[in-house]
């Protein structure tokens, strides 16, 4: 019964001792918090946009639908509608984009030391806002080219 509080005693003692990696990399409390603070503003719109990746899929899906009931021409090539590729490309590189920034956000993030974390936030607040962009023009040029076409 004696050898617990003896244990129990080195094993606070050892997480007393650990080194904090914040003060380890010479990285201030000011620092870490703005790291923090523009890691939150790229995680933002990540969490913004990615619910969007199902708007994506729906229209990629109705889109196929729509390739799939194409009619032949007498010639026997099929009849695409002008607008459908365009829209369809637009859908698959918005996504393919948002799949891209998010693994090597994941890789680059794991590999880097505290110091260079601002400038690798910095550079991500620029790509996904580009994804974002990237997502909503697809969405919105598919959803139109939808509307537009005749049923």
């Amino acid at each position: 019964m004696k050898v617990l509080p003896f244990f129990l005693f080195a094993f606070l003692l050892l997480q007393a001792c650990k080194p904090n990696s914040a003060t380890e990399s010479g990285a201030t409390s000011s620092e870490t918090q703005g790291d923090q603070s523009m890691e939150n503003k790229v995680m933002a719109i990540h969490d913004e946009v990615m619910p969007k990746m199902k708007d994506i899929n729906d229209l990629s899906a109705q889109l196929r639908t729509v390739r799939q009931n194409l009619k032949e021409g007498e010639d026997g090539k099929l009849i695409t509608p002008v607008g459908l590729d365009d829209a369809m490309s637009s859908l698959k590189l918005a996504d393919q984009a948002m799949w891209d920034w998010m693994k090597a956000y994941g890789d680059t993030k794991a590999t880097l030391p505290a110091d260079q974390l601002n400038s690798f936030y910095e550079k991500e607040l620029e790509k996904i806002t580009k994804v974002k962009e990237d997502m909503l023009a697809a969405i919105s040029k598919a959803s139109a080219w939808l509307e537009a076409y005749p049923k």
